[in-house]
């Protein structure tokens, strides 16, 4: 007895049919998924190459949307959709999910103000080290930035809380700049007071007493940024 194997190849095609309100419902749908895809990935893009968010003109200008309003739709979908977070301000678009080819600087982390000379310092020695854009933060010059993260309550009445992590840059301070000092070989974040040829630090809180140096002040950094989790300042 012999068999015979078929070795022939079928297929099988499914029709779906839609009727006109169907056909227009899921035009629309994909309509709007595109669009949403192409305005996430022109702020993606536009803050990877220039370091902050575009504004809904320039989305508008880029995506070729007829007005700002059609923009500002999208970017509620966005949001409700937690891709994005926007803030009341010409380019308060932020992404939830950064980019990470985006350009950025890693910045040393220390539990406490370092010592040392501020032009030795290189970083090498933190513990921990946070990624920011630059621009976002105000650092002007990134090889002299670094991050602290607070303990006490001496600075409370600046908004500065015990858990706070302060961003500095090593830069001429200026009167009323809030700065990391070594004073007579002590650390500490205070606002650097130059009054009536008299240089000292002030706390901002009132149970703190001025700190005026008996032999030296050496600037460590001036404070350009705050961070702060909900959770710190409670």
């Amino acid at each position: 007895m012999f068999l015979r194997k078929n070795h022939e190849k079928s297929s099988i095609c499914i029709a779906i049919y839609f009727d006109n309100i169907s056909l227009l419902l899921y035009e629309s749908i994909m309509r709007q998924s595109n669009s949403q895809q192409m305005v996430l990935s022109f702020v993606e893009q536009y803050q990877s190459e220039n370091q902050r968010p575009p504004t809904i003109r320039e989305i508008q200008d880029h995506c070729g949307f007829k007005s700002p309003r059609a923009v500002s739709y999208i970017l509620e979908k966005l949001e409700a959709a937690r891709l994005i977070i926007r803030q009341a301000h010409s380019r308060g678009i932020q992404l939830t999910k950064p980019n990470l080819s985006a350009p950025g600087i890693q910045l040393p982390l220390f539990s406490s103000i370092p010592a040392g000379i501020p032009d030795q310092f290189d970083g090498s020695e933190a513990p921990e080290t946070l990624r920011f854009i630059p621009t976002t933060l105000g650092i002007s010059n990134t090889s002299r930035a670094f991050a602290v993260r607070v303990r006490g309550d001496s600075m409370i009445d600046a908004g500065i809380f015990s858990g706070d992590i302060v961003v500095l840059e090593n830069k001429e301070a200026r009167h009323g700049d809030i700065v990391a000092a070594l004073i007579d070989g002590e650390n500490t974040l205070k606002r650097l007071i130059k009054e009536n040829g008299r240089v000292y630090l002030k706390a901002e809180n009132e149970d703190y007493p001025d700190l005026e140096p008996v032999e030296k002040l050496d600037i460590q950094g001036v404070v350009v940024s705050i961070l702060r989790t909900y959770a710190a300042a409670a």
